[in-house]
């Protein structure tokens, strides 16, 4: 499934030395220099010149939506949660910096992420202090924040590839299970929290996307490691907004569980569109994360 990493183009080549354009198969184990390098040098590794270009976007895309709705910004004080999470999610932006791809994350982050607003916000599930529905200053953040997952995941897989060379490989069949039992339940979790909406068409559709999300998993280890990533991204943002009051919703908690892992969720659903994308217009995809963060 998942598909990160500037290095790993490097994994999809011919012999003629053009890119192939089909995905591989599970790779062996990486070979005595992968596992002799530490966590850090990865890490740094994978900071380049396309980082600074990244970079520089993100300060720019933030700048153009702080001046244009500048009368909205807290001029109280640094928020240092706020703070703390934007650079996190900037430091993952300009991470491993694959063009193509994060195009394509970051087209359908906007575009999820802009049906997820309006969907929530149009049925009541969670309202802004604008009260707009939903608000424009809000939707730059999707895809920066898809982006920035998907980073989190090929930095967590790289992690989890590092444990399992001193505990031992974790059986992809455990993975298996951790995906049926984690993502089927968000899908219930989820249903149940947005019920009271049920008969809006929006939230049927919204059903049926998660019902095609969960019944299409292609890396059982990618997507719980994706879902985690997301999740944990979440935790932050959404105690940030709803604890600052920056959105509310119906059932007033700070935060609702539920919104929490639909962080880690959208994520999953944005990656499969981008994954169909991608396959349909024949364009090159980082592989799985176990081969990814191997590089």
């Amino acid at each position: 499934m998942a598909q990160w990493g500037a290095q790993a183009n490097e994994a999809y080549s011919e012999p003629n030395g053009e890119p192939s354009l089909e995905p591989l198969g599970v790779e062996p184990r990486p070979g005595r220099e992968a596992e002799g390098e530490s966590l850090l040098r990865y890490v740094l590794r994978g900071y380049t010149l396309k980082s600074l270009i990244a970079l520089l976007l993100l300060v720019g895309v933030g700048s153009s939506v702080g001046y244009s709705w500048s009368d909205l910004v807290d001029a109280n004080g640094v928020d240092a949660l706020l703070l703390g999470t934007w650079l996190w999610m900037a430091a993952m932006w300009c991470w491993r910096v694959t063009p193509r791809w994060d195009l394509l994350l970051v087209g359908t982050g906007l575009a999820g992420g802009g049906v997820i607003e309006w969907w929530g916000t149009n049925t009541g599930l969670w309202t802004y202090f604008t009260r707009e529905r939903p608000p424009l200053w809000i939707l730059p953040a999707w895809p920066i924040a898809a982006v920035s997952i998907d980073r989190m995941g090929l930095f967590y897989a790289a992690v989890f590839e590092r444990i399992e060379r001193r505990t031992g490989p974790v059986p992809e069949r455990a993975f298996r299970v951790a995906y049926w039992i984690l993502i089927p339940a968000f899908v219930v979790g989820m249903t149940y929290f947005l019920w009271p909406s049920r008969g809006e068409p929006a939230s049927w559709v919204v059903m049926l996307i998660m019902l095609a999300t969960t019944l299409t998993p292609r890396d059982t280890r990618a997507d719980v490691l994706l879902f985690l990533a997301g999740s944990s991204l979440g935790v932050f943002l959404e105690y940030w907004g709803t604890s600052r009051q920056c959105w509310t919703y119906y059932t007033y908690q700070v935060p609702p569980p539920i919104a929490v892992f639909a962080h880690g969720f959208a994520a999953l659903a944005f990656n499969r569109v981008a994954m169909a994308i991608a396959s349909r217009l024949e364009l090159p995809t980082p592989h799985a994360l176990k081969v990814a963060a191997s590089r």
